[in-house]
């Protein structure tokens, strides 16, 4: 780690800490973060589809289309689940900010 990354992280969270004093910053930094992990997240689980559903037209014999089949489900089920939690555990981070 050099100097310029040690100087631009405590800019970072001198920003972060100076925004966040006002309840509508702290809503703006929740908000931002609860995006950014979407949108990671999003991308994350669609390149993934990609790969199981791409198994799919890879595979041979019964067994294998079964085992792409359950892939594919599961890699949908646990995205969408993770990433509902986390816009509800955003949303319950702005009500708990906004509740005061």
């Amino acid at each position: 780690m050099r100097l310029w990354h040690l100087s631009l992280a405590v800019i970072v969270i001198a920003v972060v800490m100076s925004i966040a004093r006002d309840p509508a910053g702290r809503v703006a930094l929740i908000v931002f973060a609860t995006g950014l992990y979407e949108v990671v997240l999003g991308t994350t689980a669609l390149l993934t589809l990609f790969q199981a559903v791409g198994a799919i037209g890879e595979a041979k014999g019964l067994q294998a289309h079964v085992e792409a089949l359950a892939a594919t489900t599961v890699v949908l089920v646990a995205s969408s689940l993770i990433m509902l939690a986390g816009f509800f555990a955003g949303a319950w981070l702005v009500r708990a900010v906004t509740a005061y």
